[in-house]
């Protein structure tokens, strides 16, 4: 029986390659067959088949034109034959509990403990096959696929575009640390100039004053030495009061404008600089943004397209704003609601189980949130007007996650305005807007320090986020 050894099915490829004439074949080229004899099970070209026809006229063959009756090629057979686990070995059996063809291998190693295994000459007999469903679902899968595949080839590119942005941020973000301690080199170089520059000036005044006595004295003892044996009485006294004139000078100068004590620069560098550098993880944070979020829960009834909504509000309720959102271990939601001046303690599906108002006369609004203990929470909660120069004093209210009910608890009292609040290792962290205080939080709550401070406008510190992403990707959105 005749082999059909050209090649169908290229690896990675979905073009099926035809078939080869047998008789050229031998021969060592590679003639596309155009006929095939059922009689030799053989394929011929054009040239061959002229041939075979003349030699066996009662053969019948058949052309492109009927290839029903042409035989699976031997590639495409093994292909679909060939246990994709165990290459060398042909599925025989199929186990209908895990729906999958398997070989005598596979049998053995994976569906032995299987109920049903049925061999596929058995199954064969009850099945009917139809091919021409199979391949309409083949091709819609294929269109799914390519789709996908070029949805996944764009994100790739925006991810690399993103990379790429992010890259010329972080560069841009080098180039202004550069650019800071270029400044800082620059001034401590004019000091260490304006220093040299105080040092020197007196040794190089002692110097001149050195070389102009010098040459004041060189000259008197010239003079006296022309004179010496001259007998020139009154130009001898002359020339002795100023040489005398001329010492005292010196001498007065050296007891009163000399530098004795030899100066030396030294530079002490500032090792708070590199040791904070040091200290640093990096110049920023590297964050992952979804930008498709699968959950969106919103203020409003507006409608969103291939998103799934849910309405926070409650009875009576026509708007809300959410301000700050936490996220329970169990999945449960906190949010504080600005507009209503409530807390809301959502479900895993994003419903109001639970509520309770931190308005008072007045007029405070709940703001930042944090977990203090897996069932308490901090919330800040500041007042909405200004009284004076400045706020009113704004508190920390405590509330307690009990049976998915919320409960109030302790209040602490703060006489500046309170933002937001973080809760860290024993320490709670407020911003006022412009500040940023530490406290140790015991009982009461101690004042550790005023971390920073920007007076320079009301708010000049970032405190608000228009969203959050949280638990399964799911964002929490104000309108």
């Amino acid at each position: 029986m005749a082999t059909f050894s050209q090649p169908t099915i290229e690896s990675g490829s979905d073009m099926v390659q035809d078939f080869l004439c047998s008789t050229c074949e031998e021969k060592k080229l590679e003639e596309s067959a155009d006929y095939y004899c059922e009689s030799c099970v053989k394929f011929f070209c054009r040239k061959c088949i002229d041939l075979h026809s003349q030699l066996f006229t009662q053969h019948s063959h058949h052309g492109r034109g009927d290839m029903k009756k042409w035989p699976v090629a031997k590639k495409m057979e093994d292909f679909l034959l060939k246990c994709d686990v165990h290459k060398e070995e042909n599925n025989e059996m199929f186990c209908e509990d895990h729906s999958q063809l398997c070989c005598n291998k596979c049998a053995i190693l994976n569906h032995r403990t299987c109920k049903t295994v049925i061999l596929l000459s058995d199954l064969v007999k009850n099945t009917r096959t139809d091919l021409k469903q199979v391949s309409v679902t083949i091709q819609t899968t294929l269109a799914k696929l390519k789709e996908l595949q070029e949805n996944q080839e764009d994100s790739i590119q925006t991810l690399l575009s993103s990379y790429d942005e992010q890259l010329h941020k972080i560069q841009e973000n080098r180039k202004k640390i550069i650019a800071a301690l270029n400044k800082l080199e620059q001034k401590a170089m004019q000091e260490l100039k304006d220093t040299l520059t105080k040092l020197q000036a007196p040794l190089d005044r002692d110097i001149d004053k050195c070389s102009t006595l010098q040459d004041e004295l060189k000259q008197l003892g010239e003079a006296i030495h022309d004179i010496g044996d001259k007998n020139k009485q009154e130009l001898s006294l002359i020339a002795s009061i100023k040489c005398k004139e001329k010492i005292q000078q010196f001498e007065k100068y050296q007891k009163e404008n000399f530098v004795e004590i030899k100066s030396v620069i030294s530079f002490q560098p500032n090792n708070k600089i590199v040791e904070y550098l040091s200290k640093l993880s990096g110049l920023g944070m590297t964050l992952t943004v979804m930008q498709n979020p699968d959950k969106v829960i919103r203020m409003d009834r507006k409608s969103m397209d291939g998103k799934s909504e849910y309405d926070v509000r409650t009875e009576g309720e026509l708007k809300c704003t959410i301000r700050d959102i936490c996220v329970l271990s169990s999945g449960q939601v906190l949010v504080t609601d600005q507009y209503n001046r409530k807390v809301k303690l959502l479900s895993q599906t994003y419903q109001v189980v639970s509520h309770c108002s931190v308005s008072d006369p007045q007029l405070k609004i709940p703001l930042g949130i944090c977990q203090i203990t897996p069932s308490e929470f901090g919330i800040a909660v500041s007042p909405k007007s200004t009284h004076g120069d400045g706020f009113l004093p704004s508190k920390i209210l405590f509330i307690k996650v009990n049976n998915s009910q919320l409960v109030k608890d302790r209040i602490l009292e703060f006489q500046h305005y309170c933002n937001s609040i973080v809760y860290q290792k024993g320490d709670l962290f407020l911003t006022s807007g412009n500040a940023l205080f530490k406290y140790k939080l015991s009982d009461t709550c101690t004042l550790v320090s005023k971390l920073h401070e920007d007076k320079s406008d009301k708010d000049t510190g970032r405190y608000y986020v228009g969203f959050v992403f949280i638990h399964k990707k799911c964002i929490i959105k104000s309108h």
